[in-house]
C-alpha cells in the first residue's frame, strides 16, 4: 500500500513517531499533509511544544491518544506556559520551610524530592515527594500527603539511612541515598549509595544490589573542606567526591556503577568536576599535571571503550576552581508520577551545559561558558573517524565558537547546582536595564555588582528561527542575541581572542529577588531562601486541568 492511501488516522499515528521539526518541515510536503497536521490537536501539541524545546512525554514515545477535550486543553496550557515564562510572570506559588543544615531536596520529572527530620548530629531519613504544582487545599500541608489527591505527593517515613544526598528518577521509580561512611579498620571513605523504589521504600526491585560502596576511592583522610555530587543518567549512577582546602588546591575523582548490575562501569578516575555528556560519555575537568595546581583541562571518558577518548584543548590553560552544572535526565518513553508537571520533558537534541571557573587570577572574577551538548558530542564523533588509538585531540575551532557562549567576569552570577534545564538557564544579573547583547559586546572589565535581577536564558535556536524578536514587557525584558561575541583575557605574556557565538535569548526580570539561589525547571522556577523554598509554577494550580490519557 502507497503511503498516500493511508487512511488519516495511521498517517497521524506514524507522524506522531518523528521529532517536532520534522513533523513542522511535513506541513510544506503536500497539501493533504498541511490540512491533517492543521486539524490534528495531536500533531501540534508536538510541533508547539517542540518549539519551546519540551517534548510531551508518554510511554509509546509521546502518543496521546485520540483528540479530547483533555488534549486540547493541554494544548493550551502549552501556550500558557510559553506567554507566562516569556513574560517571567509565575501563574501560581507556594513554598517548603525546612531547617537549615539537614535539608536535602533534589527536582526531577515535575517532582520536588526533599528530606526532614535529623538534627542535633543526625542526618535525615525521611523523604517527601511532592509535584511541581500549586496546591489547592488551603490547610496544606508540605510536609503531608495532598488530601485532594489533585497533584502527586508520597512520603518514605523512615529509611533506615541518615541521607548526606540523594538523586532520583520518578519515572524509573528510583531514589538514589547516599551514606556517608569511614571504613573502621583503615579510617577510608567507605560511602554507600543505596538503590531504593520509591513506590516502597525498599530496595529497587531491579536492582541486583541493594546498595554499592565506594571503597575503590584512593583519596586518603582529609582535615580540609570536601564536597560530593551523584549523579544519575538511565542505568548508570555517578559519585563524585573533591577535597580541597584552599582556593586552588583540589584533588577528587569519580566511580561510575550500572545500579541495575551493581557491577562498576567506570574505575576511579581523578576528576574535580563531572558529568555525563550521554549513558555511554562522562565530561571530566582533571589536573593536567598533579605538581601544577589549577592547570586544568577537560577530557571525555567513554564506558563502553573503558578508557579517556578524547582531551579537549580549551582557548586557555588556566582552568581555577571549576564547576560543570547540568540536569537529571527524564525518560521520554515512561510516565513522571506527576499527575501535570511530568508530562513536559526538554528535548535533549536541545541540551546545555554551564562551565564556571576562574580563568587565570582570582582577581579576575568568576566567568561562565555555556556549551551546547549536542554540538561537542559531534565534534567527539567526528574526530574519532580513522583513529585506532586514544584520546585524540579536540581542536577547539572546529566546534568551540560555534557551539558555546562566553559571560566574562561578574556578567552572570554563577548559577546553582540545578540551574540549567534542557536548554534554558536561570542566574543573576547586576541589572534590570541590563542589554545583554551591547553590555557583553562591549565588556572591557566589569566590577564585582551586586546581582540580584533574575534572568532566564534560553538557547533553544527554534523560536529564534520563527522570528521572534525584541520585546519590552512590563515585568521582563526580551533580547535575542546572535551576534559573535569576541573578548581578551590574558595569560602570561600574551592576550588571549575568545570568541563565541551560540545563539540564545535573554528574559531579564526587571524586579530585584531576595533568593540566594535559582533552580530551574521546565515548568517551574525554585528559588532558596534562609529557612524555605519558594516555588514560582508556569503552570496553573492543581485541580484546574487533568492529565492527558496517554495510553494509545
Amino acid at each position: 500500500m502507497l503511503f498516500s492511501e493511508l487512511p488519516n488516522e495511521i498517517i497521524e499515528q506514524i507522524l506522531l513517531e518523528i521529532d517536532p521539526l520534522t513533523l513542522a518541515r511535513c506541513r510544506v510536503v503536500s497539501k493533504r499533509l498541511f490540512e491533517l497536521i492543521d486539524a490534528s490537536v495531536l500533531l501540534q501539541i508536538s510541533i508547539e511544544a517542540g518549539v519551546d524545546g519540551l517534548l510531551v512525554v508518554g510511554p509509546h514515545n509521546r502518543h496521546l491518544g485520540h483528540p479530547s477535550s483533555s488534549a486540547q486543553h493541554l494544548l493550551d496550557e502549552i501556550f500558557c506556559i510559553r506567554e507566562a515564562t516569556v513574560k517571567f510572570m509565575p501563574r501560581s506559588a507556594w513554598g517548603i520551610p525546612y531547617a537549615a543544615g539537614n535539608f536535602h531536596w533534589e527536582i526531577s520529572d515535575g517532582i520536588i524530592c526533599f528530606t526532614s527530620g535529623g538534627g542535633d548530629g543526625e542526618r535525615p531519613k525521611t523523604l517527601h515527594f511532592s509535584e511541581l504544582l500549586a496546591p489547592t487545599d488551603e490547610n496544606y500541608n508540605p510536609f503531608e500527603l495532598d488530601p485532594t489527591g489533585r497533584r502527586y505527593t508520597h512520603i518514605i517515613r523512615d529509611t533506615g539511612v541518615g541521607m548526606a544526598d540523594i538523586v532520583f528518577s520518578a519515572s524509573s521509580d528510583l531514589v538514589v541515598l547516599l551514606e556517608r561512611r569511614t571504613a573502621p579498620d583503615t579510617g577510608m571513605n567507605a560511602d554507600r549509595l543505596h538503590f531504593r523504589a520509591i513506590s516502597t521504600g525498599g530496595p529497587h526491585p531491579e536492582a541486583t544490589l541493594p546498595h554499592v560502596e565506594n571503597t575503590g576511592h584512593p583519596l586518603p583522610p582529609y582535615s580540609g573542606l570536601e564536597t560530593w555530587l551523584i549523579q544519575l543518567y538511565g542505568d548508570m549512577v555517578a559519585f563524585l567526591l573533591v577535597r580541597y582546602s584552599n582556593f586552588i588546591d583540589r584533588r577528587g575523582g569519580v566511580t561510575v556503577w550500572n545500579w541495575k548490575s551493581g557491577e562498576v562501569v567506570m574505575p576511579f578516575q581523578k576528576a574535580v568536576a563531572s558529568m555525563f555528556l550521554s549513558e555511554d560519555q562522562l565530561l571530566l575537568v582533571v589536573n593536567s599535571d598533579e605538581d601544577l595546581l589549577g592547570k586544568l583541562h577537560m577530557v571525555v571518558y567513554s564506558i563502553s571503550k573503558g578508557c579517556i577518548t578524547h582531551r579537549i584543548r580549551l582557548p586557555w590553560s588556566n582552568l581555577s576552581c571549576p564547576t560543570l552544572y547540568t540536569y537529571p535526565r527524564q525518560s521520554l518513553t515512561q510516565l513522571s508520577l506527576a499527575q501535570l508537571a511530568g508530562n513536559f520533558a526538554p528535548d535533549p537534541s536541545l541540551d546545555i551545559f554551564a562551565l564556571d571557573f576562574w580563568p587565570v587570577d582570582p582577581a579576575t572574577g568568576p566567568c561562565i561558558v555555556v556549551f551546547s551538548t549536542q554540538r561537542l558530542l559531534k565534534a567527539c564523533e567526528a574526530a574519532l573517524v580513522g583513529q585506532e588509538s586514544y584520546p585524540v585531540d579536540l581542536d577547539w575551532n572546529t566546534w568551540g565558537p560555534q557551539g558555546s557562549r562566553w559571560f566574562p567576569p561578574y556578567c552572570l552570577r554563577p548559577p546553582s547546582e540545578r540551574s540549567i534545564h534542557g536548554a534554558r538557564m536561570i542566574a543573576y544579573t547586576h541589572s534590570n536595564g541590563f542589554n545583554v547583547s551591547n553590555d557583553i559586546g562591549d565588556w572591557k572589565g566589569m566590577e564585582r555588582a551586586t546581582h540580584n535581577y533574575p534572568v532566564i536564558l534560553d538557547f533553544n535556536p527554534r523560536p529564534i528561527l520563527r522570528g521572534v524578536t525584541d520585546c519590552d514587557f512590563d515585568w521582563c525584558r526580551n533580547t535575542v542575541v546572535r551576534d559573535t561575541w569576541k573578548w581578551t583575557i590574558q595569560e602570561g605574556d600574551q592576550d588571549v581572542v575568545i570568541e563565541s557565538s551560540l545563539p540564545f535569548r535573554a528574559l531579564v526580570n526587571k524586579e530585584e529577588w531576595a533568593h540566594s539561589d535559582l533552580h530551574l525547571h521546565s515548568t517551574a522556577v525554585v528559588c532558596t531562601r534562609a529557612q524555605s523554598h519558594d516555588i514560582f509554577s508556569f503552570l496553573e494550580p492543581a485541580g484546574r486541568l487533568t492529565r492527558v490519557d496517554t495510553e494509545d
